[in-house]
């Protein structure tokens, strides 16, 4: 899943879509007020419906992994 995809699906999650938005790959999600801890929970079980395979397990639902779309895309990359 690449960069784009993945702020896709973080603007469909948490910004209902919206493209006015700015939401640069390095923009911290928390900070922004985009999603909160319960945020990355929803994000974590979306990204597991969408890549075949992939298992983000409880202690993996961090802001290292997931507070960012760079963070997403790295974790998603080792992961595959």
């Amino acid at each position: 899943m690449d960069s784009a995809a993945v702020t896709l699906l973080v603007r469909r999650l948490f910004l209902q879509g919206n493209q006015d938005i700015p939401l640069p790959p390095d923009a911290d999600l928390l900070r922004m007020g985009v999603c909160d801890s319960l945020g990355f929970v929803r994000l974590a079980s979306e990204l597991e419906q969408m890549v075949p395979g992939l298992r983000v397990h409880d202690a993996e639902v961090t802001p290292e992994n997931l507070g960012s779309i760079e963070a997403i895309v790295g974790f998603l990359a080792q992961r595959s």
